[in-house]
């Protein structure tokens, strides 16, 4: 059997190094590892890479019994390989300068890979976290998903009328929000899904941020038969959401069968389970 993160290829002896980096333990890369990257690729393999849905590397076509030393070299670059088989997926995230970002999610996503990276669970386990509603981690088809909100106050009165919460490219997405030269801004709150951006971009303090929280889904998946996860709870605090999450893997592990992913536990036994 071939050891996690190291997948049967195409021809005989061929096989697939996937790695992902170890420091800052998130899908960032520097540009010296990019080389190293490439080097390994032209050294090793057929000189291409391939990046996955969730954001690991994988390095294709290397001679089976030349990938010790291949992992040599990505290891003392900062790689680390891994993520197959029953493993805990790379926790996926989208990037911290993103501008949509309604709360930056790396920090979190960091102590959570330290924490379940590479850890055994009864199948594999993919786990999201997106910094607005956009959902660029794709944090709707994970089996846990995480997705930044923000509850906005909007003051009127403060309004000059500038437009950028609603013009391109940067204004309010679901036109929750109207401003014109004759009327200063108002606000539908049944249309707003708390992305929470025009707090960020407004420069006169007319929209502010008065509370973050996020959501927490579970029960999504791709694959054939992809599945959206289910809402479990809504708006729970910063200072809460590792323990939500630690609480759900835990929960994962008591209730499944050998095999069984997340989203099936869930539709086995209930969400309720899970409240």
């Amino acid at each position: 059997m071939l050891e996690a993160g190291i997948i049967r290829g195409e021809g005989k002896g061929k096989v697939v190094i996937r790695v992902r980096s170890a420091q800052p333990y998130t899908a960032e890369i520097t540009s010296e590892q990019l080389r190293v990257l490439a080097e390994v690729a032209r050294k090793y393999g057929s000189r291409v890479v391939h990046t996955t849905p969730r954001q690991a590397i994988e390095i294709p076509d290397v001679e089976e019994d030349l990938v010790e030393e291949a992992i040599g070299e990505l290891e003392k670059a900062g790689f680390k390989v891994g993520a197959s088989g029953k493993l805990t997926r790379h926790v996926f995230a989208c990037s911290r300068w993103c501008l949509y970002n309604s709360t930056p999610v790396a920090e979190m996503v960091e102590k959570i890979n330290q924490k379940y990276g590479d850890v055994e669970m009864p199948a594999k386990l993919t786990i999201s976290f997106s910094g607005c509603d956009f959902s660029c981690a794709r944090s709707r088809t994970s089996d846990i998903g995480v997705i930044a909100k923000t509850r906005i106050k909007v003051e009127p009165d403060k309004c000059i009328k500038c437009g950028l919460c609603v013009n391109d490219p940067l204004g309010c997405q679901v036109d929750a929000l109207t401003v014109s030269k004759e009327k200063p801004v108002e606000w539908n709150s049944d249309k707003c899904v708390g992305c929470g951006f025009c707090s960020n971009i407004c420069p006169v303090g007319s929209i502010t941020a008065q509370e973050k929280g996020f959501d927490i889904y579970i029960g999504g998946g791709g694959g054939m038969f992809p599945r959206e996860a289910k809402l479990l709870k809504e708006f729970v605090s910063e200072e809460s959401v590792l323990k939500e999450v630690d609480r759900i893997v835990e929960k994962y592990r008591a209730l499944a069968k050998p095999g069984e992913r997340l989203f099936s536990v869930v539709e086995r036994v209930g969400i309720e389970e899970f409240d």
